[in-house]
C-alpha cells in the first residue's frame, strides 16, 4: 500500500530551504567564475585589435578549453538548481504567511519576491526579513480533519 508522505512548510522548514538555495546557489556563481577565470587566464590568448586600444580573447580550443566550458556551464546548473530551491522556500513562505492572522508579512513576500523580478535585491531584503522576524503561521491553520470515506462492498449481479 503506497503512503504519501507530507512534510508541514513551517518556519524553520522554509528557513532551511531558502538558506540552503543561497548557499547552492553561492557554489554554483563560484564554480562558474572558476571556470571563466581559468579560461581568460590559461585558456587562450588576448589580441589587440589593429587600431585600437581593445583587446579580443582568442582561445584555444584544446581540452582545457572544454574543461573550463564545462566547469562554466557546471557552475550555472548548480546555481539554477539553487534558485530553483530559493523559489520553491519563497513559496512556502508565501503559504505559511498567508495563514497568519495579520496578512502584512504575506504582502511583504508578495510585493518583495514580484518586484525582485525587475530588481533582485528587494526580494533578498523580504526574505532576510522573513528568516530573520516573521511568526510562523502553523499555529494559525485550521486543522483539516474530515470524514474518512469508507470503501463500499460491490453489490454482487450474480
Amino acid at each position: 500500500m503506497l503512503m504519501a508522505e507530507v512534510i508541514p512548510m513551517t518556519k524553520s522548514v522554509i528557513n532551511k530551504v531558502w538558506i540552503g538555495g543561497l548557499a547552492v546557489f553561492a557554489a554554483g556563481i563560484v564554480v562558474a567564475l572558476v571556470g571563466v577565470f581559468l579560461m581568460l587566464g590559461y585558456g587562450g590568448t588576448f589580441t589587440q585589435v589593429a587600431g585600437t586600444n581593445n583587446y579580443d580573447f582568442v582561445p584555444n580550443i584544446n581540452g582545457f578549453f572544454w574543461v573550463t566550458i564545462a566547469l562554466i556551464v557546471a557552475g550555472g546548473l548548480i546555481a539554477l538548481i539553487g534558485s530553483i530551491a530559493q523559489f520553491a522556500a519563497w513559496i512556502g513562505a508565501l503559504v505559511n504567511s498567508y495563514a497568519l492572522p495579520e496578512k502584512t508579512w504575506f504582502a511583504v513576500l508578495l510585493v518583495g519576491g514580484v518586484l525582485s523580478f525587475a530588481f533582485a535585491p528587494l526580494g533578498f531584503a523580504a526574505m532576510i526579513a522573513y528568516v530573520v522576524a516573521a511568526p510562523d503561521g502553523m499555529p494559525y491553520r485550521q486543522a483539516q480533519v474530515g470524514p474518512v470515506p469508507q470503501a463500499q462492498p460491490l453489490a454482487s449481479t450474480s
